[in-house]
């Protein structure tokens, strides 16, 4: 019996879909369905039945599913045991961001991960936040760091810094932004970012409490092209209270006076995987760069 048959089986239990688990697996999606059809075979039962909703799991399949995933689970745990007597975290680590890379130290922090261990082979990928999480839930990413907490049953947050954010608008709006209150803000035309990113949940809930909501006429994806878009005069932002007071220092952006926006930096590892070699190295390596245990 094929482990990686295992591994496509409980995917497909967890998705219902053969589409969402070929892209999760990296497989084509008739490599999918052959996965499954040979595990059939194998084990001499149905595991599935096809529905217009999508791959619904059979009794058999349900009961089945409970002994795949220990047998992964004790598999997981055999290579992570070998890879702890050699005493070295090696293999693959993805790894995904939701902010800017100098904001994390990632330089400084992948030189730390690789120096002391060589082994390993990194990919760093830049998600929104909430595809951040979606992606260690489901296996496609090893951790993230992501601003905000989300609760999730099957996901460690751990802390790492705190995290200010302030207004920023145009340099020529210096004195239109001196005495603004919050429903002024929310009269400026915004540059906003997407529902799904954190700067998007921090600004609505300061709006929210206020009882406004923001004028948003941009909307960007990247935390990167804020900054950018407020010095050509489109509209107020949030950034990054480092990035903003730089900014204001230079003349390039006009600082609101106001209240600053607090969240915390995060690192979001999955639970059943979280005695991994590799992952044990990357808090290790986020303790070091940071001074501030995950």
């Amino acid at each position: 019996m094929e482990l990686h048959h295992l591994k496509t089986f409980a995917t497909v239990a967890r998705e219902g879909s053969l589409t969402r688990s070929a892209q999760i697996l990296l497989l084509s999606q008739p490599a999918v369905s052959g996965h499954i059809k040979l595990l059939e075979e194998e084990l001499g039962t149905v595991l599935f039945e096809r529905t217009a909703k999508g791959m619904q799991l059979t009794r058999e399949g349900l009961i089945l599913l409970e002994e795949a995933e220990r047998t992964l689970d004790a598999a997981k745990a055999l290579v992570n045991r070998a890879r702890g007597l050699q005493g070295d975290a090696a293999g693959p680590l993805a790894l995904g961001i939701a902010s800017d890379p100098a904001a994390l130290r990632l330089g400084t922090l992948l030189s730390t991960l690789l120096s002391t261990h060589p082994r390993l082979r990194l990919r760093v990928s830049h998600h929104l936040s909430a595809d951040v999480v979606d992606q260690v839930q489901d296996g496609r990413l090893d951790a993230g760091f992501v601003l905000e907490e989300r609760p999730d049953r099957a996901l460690r947050h751990l802390p790492v810094a705190p995290v200010r954010l302030r207004v920023v608008g145009p340099a020529a709006w210096r004195d239109r932004l001196a005495g603004a209150g919050w429903s002024d803000l929310a009269a400026l035309p915004w540059v906003g970012t997407p529902p799904r990113c954190s700067f998007h949940l921090i600004a609505a809930r300061a709006f929210a409490r206020n009882g406004v909501a923001p004028g948003t006429i941009i909307e960007v994806d990247q935390e990167s092209a804020l900054k950018g878009l407020v010095t050509e005069g489109l509209g107020l932002a949030l950034l990054r209270e480092e990035q903003a007071l730089a900014a204001a220092a230079a003349g390039e952006v006009a600082l609101w006076p106001g209240e600053a926006l607090r969240s915390h930096l995060h690192l979001i590892l999955p639970l059943d995987k979280e005695g991994e070699p590799a992952l044990q190295a990357l808090r290790a390596a986020v303790r070091a760069v940071w001074q501030d245990p995950p």
